[in-house]
């Protein structure tokens, strides 16, 4: 290779990686975004992950013999959700969201973050072993905001104002007979949010007005078959014409019903102090390559089992 050939080719990786760096400092704004001024910000919420087999998981086929026997291991963590972002030198997680808009998820924490007196205080579950104790490391939290209908951890078909996912690590792993959370685990949850009070309202109020016009419709359509005997042809055909243009304004109505009911959270849900809703479970998944390098993207998640919720204190 001449000299001018030398020359070339390291002015054009100049180029590329000058291009390269402005693009990446274009995707790093270090900002408190939209989803980090959310209600959710600063409630505490205890989690129970449900650890085991799970229908269509991998994990027996990654991890031969792993929860074979049917066993269970659930364990509780206590999680806060901060405005802070996620520190420059912590990478962010895909699955969970843009790291620009990624917020620190503390875990096991429950002093005043403002001050020094929030000690660490590491989960616990019984074995045959006796009282084991889990060491759970802080993660990072988002909200997505869904445009089209989701599955929840039951299957069925909805529509959360946001979907939430977070992480957490397993840094001393657990084992319950032959069911295990390996050492250094990074366990993804993902669940439905409702996190704006007052567009609740204006769902459920909507959702009441959908009910009485179908309410009135449907008896509408009983008085006019009542009726119908003692009506002549005439008024019959015009009968049937208003119940042909009722019956479409009736499919309307009910399609709208059921798209409110996808959209407003289950009776279940978990309800925090300042009026937030997280639906009442989730699902917990890992990653099928951990070992991948950071700087590659994962392909591969398993189901790692299910999760619940419940208000603490703020």
């Amino acid at each position: 290779m001449n000299n001018l050939s030398r020359i070339f080719i390291l002015r054009w990786l100049v180029v590329v990686i000058l291009a390269f760096s402005v693009v990446v400092d274009s995707l790093q704004p270090q900002m408190l975004s939209e989803q980090l001024s959310s209600r959710l910000v600063s409630t505490k919420w205890s989690v129970r992950l449900d650890v085991g087999l799970q229908p269509g998981t991998w994990m027996p086929k990654r991890y031969p013999g792993w929860a074979e026997s049917g066993a269970r291991l659930v364990v509780d963590a206590d999680i806060e959700f901060t405005k802070d972002l996620l520190p420059e030198n912590i990478q962010g997680e895909s699955l969970v969201g843009p790291k620009e808009q990624t917020g620190i998820l503390r875990v096991n924490h429950l002093g005043d973050s403002s001050t020094k007196n929030n000690p660490y205080n590491p989960s616990t579950f019984v074995s045959e072993m006796g009282t084991q104790t889990v060491k759970f490391t802080d993660g990072g939290w988002c909200i997505k905001r869904p445009t089209a209908d989701v599955r929840n951890a039951e299957g069925g078909r909805i529509q959360p104002e946001g979907i939430l996912a977070f992480w957490l690590d397993c840094e001393s792993g657990a084992i319950k007979r032959d069911v295990e959370i390996f050492p250094k685990m990074r366990i993804f949850f993902t669940t439905g949010v409702w996190d704006d009070p007052s567009r609740l309202e204006v769902l459920e109020s909507e959702y009441k007005e959908a009910l009485v016009d179908l309410q009135t419709i449907e008896e509408k359509t009983r008085e006019a078959r009542t009726e119908a005997a003692d009506k002549n042809w005439f008024d019959q055909l015009r009968d049937v014409r208003s119940m042909f243009v009722d019956s479409e304004e009736y499919e309307r109505l009910k399609n709208r019903k059921e798209e409110l009911e996808r959209r407003s959270p289950p009776k279940s849900a978990v309800k925090a102090e300042n009026g937030v809703l997280l639906a009442p479970n989730g699902s917990l998944v890992v990653k099928g390559n951990p070992n991948r390098p950071k700087w590659m993207p994962t392909t591969e998640y398993l189901i790692l089992g299910t999760f619940t919720s419940k208000s603490l204190s703020s």
